[in-house]
This record gives structure tokens, sequence and C-alpha cells, in this order.
């Protein structure tokens, strides 16, 4: 199994309430208890495609206050980084070209809310494959390659602005964006993530919630017939 190298300083996890969001809070209070670091900080955002950004902001939300809470995490309380309601037209197009100006404009205000804060990780747990599509990952090299050097780059704009006195500067990671969905669900699987508290679990009516519902639920019926069938082993030992 793949696993994904993870910051093991105090971060900035940018946070959608998906999976990958989770699995990064796993990791970051996993690092926390190795370390001894203070608490990694959660900053709610969106930065797919969607027709319904207002809706996507109250199922997002509460399924970040969940994920801190599972993992002892802490959520900025007045800070998000959501698209703003004047681009939501291009929202509705999955299309680069309208979605990649959004996700730099996004990524650049959680580095300067992180750099601002003293904390100079942020987590973007962006995955270029989602789990609805059948793709496989040899067609996404070049977005996985857009994605690192969006992340790159937007980190070294926000740190031009970094306090000389103190120095500053802030780092964006992208630990899971070539991840494949089998590695997602072996990871998912083998830390007992709790699914339930993602977004699309309250909010299967809104775009794509039903599908990323359907997806991620297999994965928990396959995780019990694993179990059922290691039990089963077992008594005929």
């Amino acid at each position: 199994m793949i696993v994904p190298r993870f910051t093991q300083d105090r971060c900035v996890i940018l946070s959608d309430g998906g999976v990958e969001s989770l699995l990064a809070c796993a990791m970051a209070s996993e690092q926390q208890q190795i370390s001894g670091n203070e608490r990694s900080v959660l900053l709610p955002g969106w930065w797919e495609g969607t027709q319904e950004i207002d809706l996507m902001i109250s199922a997002v939300d509460p399924a970040v206050v969940r994920h801190a809470g599972v993992y002892g995490l802490e959520v900025f309380p007045q800070h998000a980084v959501f698209p703003p309601e004047r681009v939501e037209t291009d929202l509705q197009s999955e299309s680069q070209s309208n979605i990649g100006p959004i996700q730099s404009q996004i990524l650049l205000e959680a580095a300067l809310i992180a750099m601002r804060s003293g904390i100079r990780r942020v987590v973007w747990p962006v995955r270029v494959i989602r789990p609805e599509t059948t793709s496989v990952m040899v067609g996404f090299v070049d977005q996985i390659a857009i994605a690192v050097d969006r992340a790159v780059l937007a980190s070294r704009l926000a740190s031009l602005d970094a306090d000389q006195s103190t120095a500053v500067d802030v780092v964006i990671e992208t630990p899971f964006v070539d991840l494949s969905n089998e590695q997602m669900w072996d990871l998912a699987g083998d830390m007992a993530l709790p699914i339930e508290t993602c977004w699309w679990h309250d909010g299967r009516t809104l775009p794509n919630g039903q599908e990323r519902y359907a997806y991620w639920s297999r994965l928990s019926m396959r995780s019990q017939t694993q179990i059922e069938a290691k039990n089963r082993s077992g008594n005929l030992v």
C-alpha cells in the first residue's frame, strides 16, 4: 500500500469536507501525537465545479466541524475560502480554464491566512481523479502537474508578502494529488476513516452528492465483508 508523505509540522488543512480532507485530518492528528506539536487548523473551502455554491457551503461547513471534532483539530472561526457568488457561472463548467483561476485565488487566500497565523504549511488535499470517474490515472498526468505547479506558485506569491522580521513564509503541499481511486479506498479502509462524517452524507441531493455517497458507501460494505471473511477464517482455524 502506498502511504503518502505528510508534513510533520503544524499545518492549515484546506478542507472541503470530503474523504481526501478527512484523510488529511487523520494524518495530521497522527503526526501531532508523534511530534507533540500544536493542533493543525482546518480552513473550509471548495475548489471543484458546482451549480449551487451556497448549498455546498451549507453541507461543507458542518462536515469540516465534524472532522475537526473526530481528530482533535481546530477550525478557523472567521475564515473560509469558498468561491465568491459572482463566479458561480464559471463553476458550472468542469473546464480547467474556468476552475483553474478560481483555484489559484483560493490557494493564494489560504496561504495568506496561514502565513498571518504564523503557520508555514498548507495542505491542499486535491486529487485530480474523481471517485465517480472510471478513467485510468495515466490520462491525468498533465492535470497532476498543473495542480502541483499551481500550489507551488501560489505559495511563492503569498511568500512575497511574508514578514521579514519573522521570516514566516508558506508552502502549499499536495500529498494526495496523484492517488488513484483504488489507493484512496485502501487508505480509507486501513485508517478506518469515518466517511459518514463527510459532506455528501447529509447532502446527497446536492450536485455530485448522490454519486459520492454511492461510491464511498461501497467502501463501508467492502470493509464489513472483509471483516466477516476474516472472522470466518479465524473460526475455521
